[in-house]
């Protein structure tokens, strides 16, 4: 989804509406949900929908990636993302 110089290529991901909306009211830029789908553990929750969220490896690499604009992407941490089996982004959320 990135490319080596921190720009996005033309987006390829398909959000639902509700995650959509989901994204702006919780201001979770597409950017995020990119960083989650190359960096995030991806945990199986059944029926064909899987969750990525941040844990410790995932998102040093994340960092380690971003350089000095990790610390932009800090409050992002807690994030997690669920995609359906067809790839769909069906919400994106904060763990609380």
């Amino acid at each position: 989804m990135f490319t080596e110089n921190y720009e996005t290529q033309q987006s390829t991901l398909t959000l639902s509406e509700h995650a959509k909306k989901r994204s702006q009211q919780r201001s979770i830029p597409e950017t995020v949900i990119d960083l989650l789908l190359d960096f995030g553990d991806e945990a199986h929750l059944g029926s064909g929908v899987s969750r990525f969220s941040f844990r410790k490896k995932g998102w040093k690499s994340a960092s380690k990636y971003l350089g000095l604009k990790a610390k932009y992407f800090e409050r992002y941490r807690t994030c997690y993302v669920v995609v359906a089996d067809d790839g769909t982004i069906i919400t994106v959320a904060y763990c609380h």
